[in-house]
């Protein structure tokens, strides 16, 4: 099974991590986000969506902005 996206239909082969919250179910979730590379469409997801066992996570290397 894979993972594509709903727009157009591109198979999607990572995900992001983000840092939003979505106020108030969102406290203390973590989630993810998936974007399409051909259409650009974004989905947020909780990290244990069934949808990213296929996925690979990106690794984002972010400081605090000193």
């Amino acid at each position: 099974m894979s993972t594509t996206c709903l727009r157009c239909n591109n198979e999607l082969n990572e995900y992001l991590f983000t840092r939003m919250t979505f106020l108030p179910y969102g406290h203390g979730q973590a989630h993810v986000m998936l974007e399409c590379s051909k259409c650009g469409h974004v989905e947020f997801l909780a990290k244990t969506s069934p949808l990213l066992a296929n996925l690979r996570p990106i690794p984002i290397y972010a400081g605090d902005g000193d």
